[in-house]
């Protein structure tokens, strides 16, 4: 059970992580601030919360960036001399 001092305390660091957040982000341009902040443990609605949107937005956001990293998947085939000299 999580008495009155710890749910205190649990906030207190949850303000503090917002505050810092925050000033890290200052100036940025919300796609930045969200690839930074989608680093940390930060939940998309913790971030949503600091740059002031929705948690949807970061969702998407941030599965347009997991897209755009992604190396392109190369589908090569291998030719008949190349399958006859590993063979």
């Amino acid at each position: 059970m999580t008495t009155e001092t710890e749910t205190a305390l649990l906030a207190a660091v949850e303000q503090l992580t917002n505050l810092v957040a925050i000033a890290m982000t200052r100036g940025m341009r919300q796609v930045e601030a969200i690839e930074l902040l989608g680093q940390s443990s930060l939940t998309n609605a913790q971030i949503a919360e600091i740059l002031g949107t929705s948690a949807d937005s970061v969702r998407g956001e941030r599965n347009r960036l997991k897209r755009v990293k992604q190396p392109a998947k190369a589908t090569t085939r291998k030719s008949s001399s190349d399958a006859a000299t590993s063979a």
